[in-house]
């Protein structure tokens, strides 16, 4: 390698650890909404200030959402893999969580 090539890789390095980081420790906001999606469109917005259970009903199976404490939280499915309600509960803007089999999408907003 020439010594110009090693000064790109490490301006292009320097410059991809910055992005990185500034995007890391950004504060995020706190959303408002938890907006429920089935097949693309919205099947609920519910507020997160407000604690409230929600069955979410489709042709391929059903979760349940729960908004409690200003968190939404995936608490039961009955899809194979379980990944929506193992994952953490969320709050924050652009959070998201998705039942892929269900085609069920929780984002806060």
């Amino acid at each position: 390698m020439k010594k110009f090539d090693v000064i790109v890789i490490i301006v292009v390095a320097a410059a991809a650890a910055g992005l990185y980081a500034s995007s890391i420790f950004t504060p995020k906001d706190e959303g408002k909404y938890a907006v429920i999606y089935t097949d693309n469109e919205e099947y609920a917005r519910l507020p997160l200030d407000e604690d409230t259970t929600l069955r979410v009903e489709t042709e391929y199976g059903y979760n349940e959402v729960e908004i409690k404490d200003g968190y939404a939280d995936c608490t039961d499915a009955d899809c194979r893999d379980g990944i929506c309600v193992k994952h953490k509960e969320i709050n924050m803007k652009n959070e998201t969580i998705v039942c892929l089999p269900h085609k069920v999408i929780i984002e806060i907003e």
